[in-house]
């Protein structure tokens, strides 16, 4: 018996020829294409012409393959035929995003070797696979669809998955939907896994200091923290797409072994995510459980006496794959390039994930890390003797400024959470993410106070340095929780992804500060042992943060156009207590804000591959204090308008992104100018960031991946009382920067397995304040690695990988900012050798 499905969804309306439709999309205003194209009619003879071609948007969850033809063929409109002995006892993979009707079909069968072949009039049947199908004669009645060959398990990439190579097609960090990266209408840059594992990144600033328009690194070899500027401005860490808030030094650092990608959205990222700086955003994407069982143990040792140990477990639990795990784990004991100081941690990320039935997917999501580290590797050094001439010579770029024994930097933090996905029906997705995170730390240290001055103001002999001592104290308890309603439908020719959804974060933190003396200290050569007394904390801060959001967004497809449109509305509410202990003052202060924010983007999708787009977003975040009448400061509001291509050439691992922005803040502090109100500030100023970015990331051929980017921005202050800083440049913004990494594994021959990698990173100068005080001079860093699969020594050896990383190869010394009257000495070579096993 067959079985018949008979799926067209509308009656065919009347005929007319498919040109006047492209003629009439070409010639409409931008701002007006969703709402016109709406008025026009389906068309059965430009569908007729299209339909076997067109990419339509499907989801289909996991379950029998039977039901899987069901939701398919309803969602295409086709009728398919077969015969239920064909299918039985067979299962399908999740079938999610935008596909021809062949390739959509033929993913699903590839695993079980059935194929689809269509008839002239129109209707789909399925046999099976034959070993070597003969090509049909022109003018047969049906015609077989293209062969994917798939082993084991159709898989396709999702935006919270692995991707292949270096090369990320999908993302849901500026779209929160499963959303391909060229029908997103701002610019997004991917650090994938394999990329993060070639170059044997340590931390998250190194995992994207090949990414344009990104500074990071900008304080040297720190091992507190991360710290990125994008576009000119600070930027926030988001982890699986909710914020990583902190309190003071209570701020949560990521494990980057723990990551399946690293993404960058560049522009303001209000509408999706509320609070934020105007220049962008990065966001982790954990490991999550997966649905194939894989193994990994890794040993790394190399430059610093650094000793590292990983594991990264996974699979399903059960034999129907309802149930998965995932335990990612980390140990690492290593010294440091600044004497007296050191880098340990310890972590672990178990996840879990159960599908109680096709439509229904929950993944527990949760890590512990404790950081202890000895000493700072922060420097904080004057300026004269790193950046400028010193009659005493250079500072020694090891050189300790604090005490040891006293100094250090201990973080303790752990989260959990749970990804959560329902499929209503075949129109509706329910989607909720919640996670709770604490972190303490404990960090004393000593710090510098510039050269010892003589009575004449100028330093008495520019090696003696004052410094002071401090105890800061942190806590922080985070939690964030974002719901999301997400349709797929269609409204005549208009295909709609909807997004509607509400997120609430909270912060509740507390800080508690001491200071004490220290006697001064000799830099170029330092007697260490001055005695350091712990100091009792007098002075104790208390913040609170909440914010709520209502958001909607529509991504809105008609033939290859793609319309973006994103609204939100933004409560946030700060409460702190400062209590100084030392003054005796108790000082209470509340701030409420509210802000409405909104993006619309354009895309145009052409079949060679190209998609030109414009988009224009806007952000906003509080600004803490007030002015000389005691009013709240509003909010700093930003805007950018961005117009750019991209390219993800057909039949290539390939994607090339080139995009020219113009961002501007508003509402940026400056000093009153009224005399009567000395110290206090008004809210009149700007900022302005503009230029041009290009992105490269390609298999160039089997077992050649590379990866290449060039920024150019041009940052300046527009608006300000400060006539120093009038037209200067924005901190830590070069305006010039480039990179390219190349890796090639031989494939063949007496060096199959062995391969080459290298890679070189050029930042240009920058200023570390916004005086532009001192210039940062350009610098050029090159990095190498050397790797060898050892099965194809031997068989017994398979999975077995061997490599030799070298960060800034030839230990080019250089500078990665000067402000504020201190520089930063930059990341010395680094040598890492690892051996990693896989089964």
């Amino acid at each position: 018996m067959r079985r018949t499905l008979s799926c067209r969804s509308t009656p065919p309306a009347p005929s007319e020829p498919p040109a006047a439709h492209a003629r009439s999309a070409l010639v409409l205003p931008a701002v007006l294409v969703v709402t016109l194209l709406s008025a026009v009619p389906v068309q059965k003879a430009a569908w007729a012409q299209g339909a076997e071609s067109a990419r339509k948007t499907y989801s289909v969850p996991a379950g029998t393959l039977e039901d899987a033809l069901n939701r398919f063929a309803r969602q295409a409109g086709i009728t398919l035929a077969f015969d239920p002995a064909l299918v039985a006892g067979k299962r399908a993979a999740v079938l999610r995003g935008d596909y021809t009707t062949q390739d959509g079909v033929a993913i699903l069968l590839a695993p079980h070797r059935l194929e689809a072949v269509r008839a002239a009039n129109g209707t789909y049947s399925l046999r099976p696979l034959p070993s070597a199908a003969p090509k049909p004669e022109p003018g047969a009645a049906e015609t077989a669809l293209p062969t994917i060959t798939v082993e084991g398990t159709a898989e396709r990439e999702s935006a919270w998955g692995p991707a292949k190579g270096y090369v990320a097609k999908r993302s849901a960090t500026g779209s929160k939907t499963d959303t391909p990266l060229i029908e997103t209408p701002q610019t997004v840059n991917v650090v994938t896994r394999d990329e993060i594992a070639a170059r044997a990144v340590q931390n998250i600033s190194q995992a994207l200091s090949y990414t344009p328009g990104l500074l990071t690194e900008m304080y040297g070899p720190v091992t507190r923290d991360d710290y990125f500027n994008i576009r000119g401005f600070d930027s926030p860490q988001y982890l699986d797409g909710t914020r990583l808030l902190a309190s003071g030094y209570a701020q949560l650092r990521i494990e980057p072994y723990g990551l399946e990608r690293i993404e960058v959205l560049k522009g303001p990222a209000s509408v999706l995510y509320g609070q934020n700086p105007p220049g962008g955003l990065v966001n982790m994407v954990s490991k999550r459980p997966l649905d194939v069982p894989f193994h990994e143990i890794q040993v790394l040792g190399g430059s610093f006496d650094r000793v590292q140990g990983g594991l990264d477990l996974s699979g399903p639990i059960d034999s129907e794959g309802r149930f998965l795990y995932r335990f990612v784990g980390l140990a690492r004991g290593s010294e440091t390039q600044v004497d007296f100081s050191q880098d340990n941690r310890y972590f672990a990320a178990p996840s879990f994930t159960w599908r109680p039935d096709e439509n229904t997917s929950l993944t527990f999501l949760s890590h512990y890390q404790k950081d202890e580290v000895e000493g700072n590797t922060i420097q904080w050094l004057p300026p004269e003797g790193s950046r400028l001439p010193n009659p005493n010579g250079k500072i020694p770029i090891n050189r300790n400024i604090g005490e040891p024994g006293y100094d250090h930097y201990r973080r303790e933090q752990y989260g959990v959470g749970y990804a959560f996905e329902h499929h209503v029906n075949e129109l509706w997705t329910f989607r909720q993410n919640l996670r709770y995170a604490r972190v303490e730390s404990d960090h004393p240290t000593v710090y510098t106070l510039g050269y010892l001055l003589g009575d004449d103001g100028n330093p008495l002999d520019y090696r003696t340095i004052e410094r002071g001592a401090g105890l800061w104290r942190d806590r922080a308890g985070t939690f964030t929780l974002d719901t999301q309603l997400q349709g797929s439908f269609e409204t005549g020719p208009l295909r709609h992804t909807a997004l509607m959804g509400v997120d609430y974060r909270s912060l509740s933190g507390k800080r508690a500060i001491g200071f004490t003396s220290v006697d001064n200290l000799d830099i170029y050569n330092p007697v260490y042992g001055s005695p350091v007394v712990k100091p009792t904390p007098d002075l104790f801060l208390f913040q609170d943060q909440d914010q709520v959001g209502l958001y909607g967004q529509d991504q809105i497809k008609y033939g290859g156009w793609i319309a973006t449109i994103g609204v939100r509305n933004d409560w946030a509410m700060t409460d702190t207590l400062e209590d100084d202990r030392f003054f005796g003052t108790r000082t209470k202060t509340r701030q409420d804000d509210e802000a409405f924010t909104y993006r619309t983007g354009l895309t145009y999708l052409f079949d060679s591959g190209f998609a030109p787009y414009f988009s224009y977003s806007e952000s906003f975040e509080p600004a803490a204090g007030t002015n000389f009448a005691g009013t709240p400061f509003k909010p700093t509001t930003g805007q950018q308008y961005e117009v750019g291509i991209k390219y993800q050439p057909p039949g290539i691992n390939a994607f090339i992104s080139l995009a020219a922005f113009h961002l501007t803040q508003q509402n940026v502090l400056t000093p009153d100018p009224d005399p009567a109100h000395i110290g206090f500030q008004i809210q009149t100023g700007e900022a302005r960031s503009r230029g041009f970015e290009l992105e490269g990331k390609a298999t160039l051929t089997e077992g050649l991946d590379l990866t290449a980017g060039y920024a150019f921005i041009d940052s300046e202050t527009t608006r300000t009382n400060e006539p120093d800083q009038l037209g200067k440049d924005l901190p830590l913004t070069p305006r010039s920067q480039g990179s390219a990494w190349l890796d090639y594994t031989f494939q063949g021959g007496t060096l199959a397995g062995f391969g080459l990698g290298g890679g070189v990173r050029y930042v240009g100068s920058s200023y570390g304040d916004l005086n532009n005080s001192l210039k940062t001079s350009s610098y050029t860093l090159i990095d190498a690695a050397v790797h060898y699969d050892l099965g194809k020594l031997h068989e017994s050896l398979k999975g077995a990988r061997l490599a030799v990383n070298l960060t800034n190869a030839f230990d080019r010394e250089y500078l990665a900012d000067c402000g504020f009257g201190l520089c930063y000495y930059g990341n010395r070579r680094t040598v890492l050798a690892s051996l990693r096993y896989n089964w």
